[in-house]
């Protein structure tokens, strides 16, 4: 068998544009990988963005009709999200709104009781960031009306200007508590007072924490009534506490003793704007904690927050009543 000879070429070097498209598409594919076998599956639980949905961001104030369909897809693990709902609807009817969260379970029904000139209460969604990453507020056809909500945490640090932010001094000044103002705190180590009060009619103010939130009831009728939904692994007495003024006692006023370890609060009003204009919050320093520059970081792990009410109750993370 005569011997069979190939002749052999070295292949074309690649022009550096084409060395650089090669490159793009490495880095693409790379990625792709990465994040396709490494986002966590805690995200897995989140529900898709229907393609109806306006985009939704912590902070927002929105407007929601017929029809239509808003969605967050901004929620983080380790905080407590709540939505409020106002009724604007222009005549007195309810509002059907269906509160979606999760691919595996239905979405919850709620509905948003309609008022006079707009003047009611509003309505409260409270949903965690370790049971999602999203939520979707939807009026379906037929359900008519309007609602005015925006989605508020601790989370938020900079005002917009649909919803302001105030940060509060703890120095016993007295601030009427405005209707879609946010009230900011910085609790430090130490002891604060709390100090709610209205003379007039009953308004909810809610304190909102990392991981809890209270809801402060003034001037409550014999049977209040304020319109609360919970999604999720949310429980009342464990993640959210509702407070209502003593209604034999002091009915327009509740004073609380707040015991601080480096936490923001926010603090927020859920009534309407007649009532909150009679609603005044103050937030007092009761100790001063002396920083030394070059002392240490202490060790010790943090507690939770703890409130003590006017009653001898204390209340702390997660919400159960010490003796």
């Amino acid at each position: 068998m005569n011997n069979m000879k190939f002749k052999t070429s070295s292949p074309e070097p690649l022009h550096s544009n084409q060395k650089l498209k090669a490159r793009r598409t490495f880095i693409k594919l790379s990625l792709s990988l990465f994040t396709s076998t490494l986002i966590p599956s805690f995200y897995s639980k989140a529900i898709s963005n229907p393609e109806n949905s306006n985009s939704w961001s912590i902070g927002e104030r929105v407007e929601l009709c017929e029809g239509q369909t808003i969605t967050c897809t901004s929620l983080f693990p380790k905080r407590i999200y709540c939505v409020l709902i106002y009724n604007t609807s222009k005549n007195d009817r309810n509002v059907f709104l269906d509160v979606n969260w999760s691919n595996q379970q239905a979405p919850k029904k709620m509905t948003i009781p309609g008022s006079e000139n707009k003047q009611g209460d509003a309505s409260l969604i409270l949903v965690s960031g370790n049971d999602t990453s999203t939520i979707s507020l939807s009026i379906t056809s037929g359900n008519g009306g309007q609602i005015e909500c925006f989605l508020i945490s601790t989370a938020i640090e900079s005002p917009s200007p649909n919803l302001p932010i105030r940060h509060i001094v703890t120095g016993g000044k007295r601030y009427i508590v405005e209707k879609y103002q946010h009230y900011l705190g910085l609790i430090n180590r130490g002891w604060y007072h709390l100090t709610l009060e209205n003379k007039i009619s009953q308004s909810v103010v809610l304190q909102i924490q990392h991981h809890q939130v209270i809801i402060y009831i003034l001037n409550p009728t014999q049977t209040p009534l304020f319109n609360i939904t919970s999604v999720g692994s949310i429980t009342k007495n464990k993640d959210y506490l509702i407070q209502r003024a003593d209604f034999e006692g002091q009915p327009q006023r509740i004073e609380v003793l707040i015991q601080g370890n480096e936490e923001t609060i926010m603090w927020v009003g859920a009534s309407s704007k007649q009532a909150l204009n009679n609603t005044t919050l103050a937030l007092q320093a009761l100790s001063i904690t002396r920083v030394l520059s070059r002392e240490e970081p202490s060790t010790v792990k943090r507690k939770a927050l703890q409130c003590y009410s006017d009653k001898n109750k204390v209340y702390s993370g997660p919400w159960v009543n010490q003796q």
